[in-house]
């Protein structure tokens, strides 16, 4: 993808969440089913980055760890309603693909739903970078991705090829999708990894991945009935 192109997907990306926020915080009131199974990553008192936290619903279901909470998203309506859910938790306004973190900060940094909204490889490999630099060592990274190999989005799927092979993969590569929210005309960039291309972000010099399962409502599957595909790795 050309540069241009993903520094202006980058905006597009912030408008259609802009234009849905109020709907999407009330989509986003119950923990997800999903937040069980990463409990036993987390100590007690554990100091924690919440990348993308939208409304902040991690942050309360974290509350029985008593963890040190840091969320940070680039949805200022979102963040809004985050702090007055959250009055005692850290809300800060930052963008994932510019990140200024401190270095070894985190014992965990979490990026539920929101990694797969990069686009192009450098800004996902410079995210991923920036994540390992803020964790401490061994320091551990849950990250989660949607999983849109499903056929309800074979349209997307088919203009995706389309777009790539037209373009010559200037506006992105073949899995890189746009899909509607409800009833909004704006449509929200994804892009769809698939399992090795996920898992070869993850530097074997770099991290240690301690688990990758694909889930479907709270339940391990496998990857052509799943809903999200989950990473957990440790920093080196």
């Amino acid at each position: 993808m050309h540069p241009k192109n993903a520094h202006d997907i980058v905006g597009q990306v912030k408008a259609s969440y802009k234009a849905i926020a109020g709907e999407f915080d009330q989509t986003r009131q119950r923990p997800w089913t999903e937040f069980e199974g990463f409990l036993g990553y987390i100590k007690k008192g554990a100091r924690v980055l919440d990348l993308g936290c939208g409304n902040g619903r991690l942050c309360g279901f974290l509350e029985q760890k008593e963890v040190e909470y840091v969320g940070v998203d680039h949805n200022e309506a979102l963040l809004k309603k985050a702090q007055e859910n959250h009055p005692n938790a850290i809300f800060e306004h930052a963008d994932m693909v510019n990140l200024e973190l401190d270095d070894e900060r985190f014992d965990n940094v979490f990026c539920i739903a929101a990694f797969h909204h990069i686009p192009s490889k450098p800004l996902r490999k410079k995210a991923l970078k920036d994540i390992h630099r803020s964790l401490k060592k061994d320091g551990v990274l849950i990250l989660t991705t949607w999983n849109l190999f499903q056929w309800k989005y074979v349209r997307e799927w088919l203009k995706g090829i389309g777009r790539s092979i037209l373009t010559l993969g200037r506006k992105g590569t073949w899995n890189d999708l746009w899909i509607k929210w409800g009833k909004y005309p704006l449509k929200r960039y994804y892009h769809s990894f698939l399992p090795g291309e996920l898992r070869r972000l993850f530097k074997s010099d770099e991290w240690t991945v301690e688990a990758f399962y694909f889930t479907k409502k709270g339940k391990m599957v496998k990857f052509l009935s799943a809903y999200n595909i989950i990473v957990i790795a440790r920093k080196k």
